[in-house]
């Protein structure tokens, strides 16, 4: 049945396959042409029969539980919008995906099953919460024509970030990987990620810590693919100053002290812009990341409330879903029809660009090599 859910050039997802070279973390964004599929009408009373038994079900176990670092504004959405149309009543656990999942564990550990959605980033998802064995593949649970649908999705394929389809990422927000203060840098200044090489950036820089994870070392591990580590190295040549806190990275660039920011955080940008700063975010030539935000879903396999669970991922997935999480969680869905009108023309794909996208399983074989070189180029900078 968080409705949201970089910019990020990353297209979540189909499988994960190939370990050990996976493809270019590439995405062209193109409008969907193909012609939805239509059930035949023994297709439709069999879904449509299976449908109604699972929506009898789950007013019967008359709850759901949900694990996830997703914002107050999203719980408050999601936990009106069950009990209200659907009498469904939401037990969400909220907390940092390290101990929500460190929780996860130690309550299948003693035997006890007491979640059955998770959400989560497309990072934690992967190598927090999959590495359990404890989600089930998400494929044979979407009944629903709407949900399981692939043009609904970005290039016509159901968005799954890996090969055993346990994952599935719905967010779709761009997260534009420059950040400006527009009193100090003039329009077409930056075009290019190159364009901060240019002697006038020295020192004006900062640079969301690629040594930490997060955001930094996604957009690390993503232009590097695309630039190259020559280019990673003339920019530590550039003296950026590492940011941990997002934060303070936005307000560092919205105070002018370092008028531009690399890889901040799009969601923290967004809010000072419509707060008044003199920000923009910019999408440079070379492309941008898809963020995952809160906005990867996981079906654990042993449910307590099995039925409520499959209502809830179909419903979720659908417009509906998509459009009341995205909302409240303030970042465009990948679904092709939710509406995107409220957000930033910059966070939302375009047909025909090119993303990129890093959380993925076929990209996880890269990532050591990734964290080892930004380590090696940029741990001179640590203070």
């Amino acid at each position: 049945m968080k409705s949201y859910l970089i910019v990020v050039f990353v297209s979540l997802v189909v499988a994960w396959q190939g370990l050990s070279c996976g493809p270019e973390p590439k995405e062209v964004s193109s409008p969907v042409t193909a012609t939805p599929i239509v059930p035949s009408a023994a297709t439709r009373e069999r879904w449509q029969s299976e449908w109604e038994r699972v929506t009898a079900e789950a007013k019967k176990e008359g709850e759901l539980s949900i694990y996830s670092p997703f914002s107050s504004a999203v719980r408050t959405a999601l936990i009106e919008a069950l009990q209200q149309k659907y009498g469904l009543r939401l037990e969400a656990t909220t907390g940092r995906n390290q101990e929500i999942a460190q929780k996860f564990v130690r309550e299948n550990q003693a035997g006890l099953n007491l979640v059955d959605i998770i959400i989560t980033g497309a990072p934690s998802g992967m190598t927090l919460f999959k590495p359990t064995g404890l989600l089930s593949s998400l494929e044979p649970v979407l009944l629903l024509p709407e949900s399981k649908d692939p043009q609904g999705w970005p290039g016509g394929n159901l968005p799954f970030i890996d090969k055993d389809k346990t994952l599935f990422h719905f967010a779709g927000g761009v997260s534009a990987p420059i950040t400006i203060n527009t009193n100090m840098v003039k329009t077409g200044e930056i075009v290019s990620m190159r364009d901060i090489l240019n002697p006038r950036w020295q020192g004006k820089i900062s640079l969301n810590n690629p040594l930490v994870g997060g955001g930094g070392l996604s957009w690390f591990a993503a232009f590097s693919e695309l630039l190259g580590y020559d280019f990673m190295r003339d920019l530590a040549r550039m003296n950026p100053e590492l940011a941990t806190d997002r934060r303070l990275q936005v307000e560092w660039t919205a105070r002018g002290r370092y008028p531009v920011g690399i890889a901040a955080d799009s969601q923290t940008v967004q809010e000072f812009i419509a707060a008044g700063a003199p920000l923009a975010q910019m999408v440079p030539k070379e492309g941008a990341e898809i963020m995952s935000g809160s906005g990867v879903l996981g079906l654990v396999a042993k449910a307590p409330h099995p039925n409520a669970a499959k209502f809830f991922v179909n419903w979720l997935l659908t417009k509906e879903g998509q459009t009341l999480y995205s909302t409240a969680q303030r970042m465009p869905s990948a679904r092709v029809d939710a509406p995107t009108n409220q957000f930033d023309p910059i966070t939302v794909r375009q047909p025909g660009a090119e993303y990129i996208m890093v959380d993925k399983e076929d990209f996880m074989p890269k990532m050591a090599e990734k964290e080892r070189m930004a380590k090696e180029i940029f741990g001179h900078l640590v203070k």
